[in-house]
């Protein structure tokens, strides 16, 4: 068995209510089910289970009838909810029961979309449930270097990584894709029009680390801009796809203003695609975008699960100078600029943007996650393995 690394089982062992936010499948529920093995009482509620979801839908207060009777016979009761967001209105019976019993109930709510939660909810919890991160697998806890072609064609989620059978894989991640992408962002009403929303989904797999361009998207849908604005926003909130906005700060030069978006992980992106069974050749054009996506999603990682506090960029001017990301705490620190190639030795005609970049801010410092043995410098730019350099850029 892999062994998670989080900060979930010391945040619970201080007593701390959590609100445990990650995509379908990367392992929340197997996670917290065996932290709570070890606990003599606990109280588990699945609103992915129907009979529950509806009635707890149709008397929110009742879990609260439920745990007070619990409480009257135990010191001290762990509640886990998975899937929250599926009835956001025991928010509020939850935040009653924080307040009445503190640290002696412990809540852990766990959720894959926002939206609901951020409608309606917005500050219920704060100051009363730490807000925790949870992702599929991460450097931290598998090998890149040995299982890199692996994880550039099927990706990270638990389910597709542990399988060997690469039928059964491209089985899983097609059903993620259809059954949950499309039909549960349908059954939460987050769109009405699953077909239009379908394909979308496709062509945003396909734009995936580009910079969007919301009207040429519309026009091969059919839909207007704002529609576009909104489908990428469901995204967002669903935790399929992070944006990452320009970086606008360069007194020198024009820099473009489009925002990136990268999917949360490869196997779900070479599914949208139609790519599962599409041969990886290192050098060429995809295997280069799919080695991004993937060093991408580990910076957003390392950074969310450390509580780093660094904002994300990408850099990107009219004259087609590129940085794959801009990393900065506030607009009065230094940044730190990320180029990422696949190549073991990247040519310096290929980090030119770097080189550029420490020109006109010299006080910035500049890496290449790349893959290369052994971490070296040039010119004033770090070269580091990318395994295990993700998180030295934020020392």
């Amino acid at each position: 068995m892999i062994k998670r690394k989080n900060e979930i089982p010391d945040l619970l062992n201080k007593n701390q209510s959590l609100l445990v936010l990650g995509p379908r499948g990367a392992g929340k529920t197997f996670f917290i089910n065996n932290y709570l093995k070890e606990k003599a009482s606990s109280f588990q509620v699945d609103l992915l289970n129907n009979d529950l979801r509806k009635k707890y839908l149709h008397d929110p207060g009742q879990i609260r009838k439920e745990i007070d009777y619990l409480f009257e016979k135990r010191k001290k009761l762990h509640v886990f909810i998975d899937e929250i967001q599926k009835v956001p209105e025991l928010l509020d019976e939850i935040h009653a029961m924080i307040e009445k019993y503190q640290q002696n109930c412990i809540f852990i709510l766990t959720g894959s979309s926002a939206r609901k939660i951020k409608k309606t909810h917005t500050n219920m919890l704060a100051g009363r449930a730490l807000f925790v991160h949870f992702y599929p697998f991460t450097s931290q806890e598998i090998d890149f270097n040995i299982h890199l072609e692996k994880i550039l064609q099927f990706g990270t989620l638990p389910k597709a990584f542990l399988e060997e059978d690469t039928g059964i894989i491209s089985r899983y991640l097609s059903t993620y894709t259809d059954t949950y992408l499309r039909q549960e962002i349908l059954d939460e009403a987050l769109s009405r029009r699953i077909d239009e929303f379908s394909r979308f989904l496709e062509l945003a797999a396909f734009e995936n680390g580009k910079p969007v361009n919301y009207s040429k998207l519309a026009k091969q849908i059919n839909i207007s801009d704002k529609t576009v604005s909104s489908h990428f926003q469901i995204l967002e909130d669903s935790l399929i796809a992070t944006r990452i906005p320009a970086w606008t700060f360069s007194a020198r030069k024009q820099l473009q203003k489009s925002a990136k978006y990268f999917f949360f992980d490869n196997g779900l992106l070479n599914s949208l695609t139609g790519e599962l069974h599409t041969e990886l050749r290192p050098g060429s054009y995809r295997y280069g975008r799919l080695f991004e996506n993937l060093i991408v999603n580990e910076i957003i990682r390392i950074n969310n699960m450390h509580n780093y506090n660094y904002k994300l960029y990408h850099y990107r001017t009219n004259h087609g100078e590129e940085i794959d990301l801009i990393l900065q705490k506030t607009i009065k620190t230094n940044p730190v600029a990320v180029e990422i190639k696949s190549a073991a030795i990247p040519a310096a005609h290929e980090v030119k943007a770097l080189s550029a970049f420490k020109t006109e801010f010299p006080q910035s410092r500049c890496y290449v996650l790349c893959r290369t043995d052994t971490a070296y410098k040039d010119n004033g730019i770090t070269f580091l393995p990318f395994a295990g350099g993700v998180k030295e850029i934020f020392q």
